[in-house]
């Protein structure tokens, strides 16, 4: 079991399939935002990260 100390967010990607038009999980980033469609999104979401703000 995870601790309070051990919790960060994470960010769940997801993309509208259009053949079924549904949307589909793409992917799921813990320490880093890392994208490139639709933007380029580059962001530190890791624990360090977050006590810097």
């Amino acid at each position: 079991m995870a601790g309070p100390s051990d919790r960060h967010p994470g960010v769940r990607v997801h993309e509208i399939d259009p053949v079924n038009r549904t949307y589909t999980l793409t992917g799921g980033h813990h320490d880093k935002l890392d994208l490139r469609m639709p933007y380029d999104i580059d962001v530190g979401i890791g624990s360090d990260a977050l006590k810097a703000l």
